[in-house]
């Protein structure tokens, strides 16, 4: 009996061992499935991300040409002011006389100096003493 014993169990280890064998071949079968998985899953959401940053910075470049844009209509439209203020000579007047205010004249000065009705200077006093109290200048607000 002690002879048949010893290749039962030399069995019974061989039988346990390839089940054990199988056993991890399944359980690594899956484990690799669940990392291919992991990877698909990691591909997507990378390439879903690098999808968002070039639409982002697609959009920022639109952004940046428009703003461009409004900036050179914003010159021109400066420019265009400037140039309408050198041809209008009645604007002369006003323009020298917000000068002379801002440097302190009274309305007593423009009406002496720049030729404007009385009723003009204290007008432009009144705006610019108003402005100088909310703390702008005039060429702020032309």
């Amino acid at each position: 009996m002690q002879d048949l014993l010893v290749p039962l169990l030399l069995l019974l280890f061989i039988v346990i061992a390839i089940g054990v064998a199988v056993y991890n071949m399944k359980q690594v079968a899956k484990l690799r499935k669940q990392l291919e998985e992991s990877q698909n899953e990691t591909r997507a959401l990378v390439q879903n991300l690098r999808n968002e940053t070039h639409a982002m910075g697609s959009g920022s470049i639109g952004v940046g040409q428009r703003l461009r844009e409004v900036e050179k209509k914003l010159n021109q439209a400066m420019e265009r002011q400037v140039e309408l203020e050198q041809k209008d000579p009645g604007s002369l007047p006003y323009t020298y006389a917000i000068r002379l205010v801002e440097m302190g004249a009274s309305a007593k000065d423009l009406v002496d100096n720049c030729g404007l009705a009385r009723v003009e200077a204290d007008l432009i006093s009144l705006v610019h003493s108003e402005i100088k109290r909310k703390g702008f200048q005039a060429r702020d607000i032309t």
